[in-house]
């Protein structure tokens, strides 16, 4: 795909719905046959590769992109959510093929290397991207991630806790799956600071996903799934932020000893914000990153 930069999105104030951007360009990257991902670019300047995290979607990304003007900034649903195909077979969403699948969409829209944002599960994808083809990505931001779980036992436990998630969205519905995702603590800073038409318009952007795709995320894309890469991280010589929420206390800890590890890395931490800190203080999360790509 050859991407022209488009004009700049239009402003957005806290989470979009499903609709793209007005002035974004949805384009389909097919780097993987299985598994077309649904890509929006909109913006000039540098390229900026935005990845979501579980249930998220582009749209869900829009506040952090809108900050990051004068960058190229490339949002892309991953498989499973949002626009992008929820195809049966598990092997596309792993998170070594969905890094290969971003690794694919850096190559066919930038002549170079380009910046990667990825929160959550999408830091997750990020890191594995940067591990495997360091040759796409000139910076990392990564947002409340992780490298894996390390622990044997504790890995098995939690793959079989996702695979119980999944079975739970075929069996009671999306719509009981996403109430349930929101009610647990991780997003109780985020609905405090929200509007009520904002965290609504949050609870209607996750229940676009597919439910088949949603839960093949969890099967194969879940922290129990995933192959650590904490024996990797000082081989990765990738540029990296690892930028956490004061308030997400599990992810402070584990961005702290990703920081330790990686050896070109800076740890930021947002004031008074909790896992999900690029929508709860955009301003703040997107000036750090900002200084981030600046310096790379």
């Amino acid at each position: 795909m050859s991407t022209p930069p488009s004009m700049r999105c239009g402003a957005f104030t806290g989470i979009a719905d499903g609709s793209p951007a007005p002035g974004a360009r949805r384009v389909a990257v097919n780097p993987n046959p299985v598994a077309p991902l649904a890509v929006t670019t909109c913006g000039r300047g540098e390229p900026v590769i935005i990845i979501h995290g579980f249930t998220g979607s582009t749209a869900a990304m829009a506040p952090l992109v809108d900050r990051l003007n004068g960058y190229r900034c490339i949002t892309v649903d991953l498989v499973g959510h949002g626009h992008s195909p929820s195809p049966a077979d598990l092997a596309p969403y792993s998170v070594e093929a969905m890094a290969a699948t971003v690794a694919g969409l850096a190559a066919d829209s930038a002549d170079g290397p380009c910046h990667i944002v990825g929160y959550s599960m999408g830091g997750r994808v990020a890191l594995a991207l940067a591990e495997a083809h360091p040759q796409v990505c000139r910076s990392l931001s990564l947002i409340s991630s992780t490298a894996g779980i390390a622990d044997a036992a504790e890995r098995a436990q939690r793959r079989a806790a996702d695979d119980a998630l999944a079975e739970r969205i075929g069996e009671e519905g999306l719509a009981r799956f996403v109430e349930d995702w929101v009610a647990l603590p991780m997003w109780d800073t985020l609905r405090s600071r929200l509007s009520a038409a904002e965290w609504q318009a949050s609870i209607r952007q996750r229940t676009q996903c597919n439910p088949v795709g949603l839960a093949n995320s969890l099967r194969a894309a879940g922290t129990g799934s995933m192959t650590p890469l904490w024996d990797r991280l000082d081989g990765i010589a990738v540029p990296t932020l690892v930028l956490c929420g004061e308030l997400d206390a599990k992810f402070v800890a584990i961005g702290r000893a990703m920081a330790d590890l990686l050896p070109h890395s800076e740890f930021a931490v947002v004031a008074d914000a909790g896992h999900a800190a690029h929508l709860e203080d955009p301003d703040a999360c997107a000036a750090a990153i900002r200084r981030h790509l600046t310096a790379h």
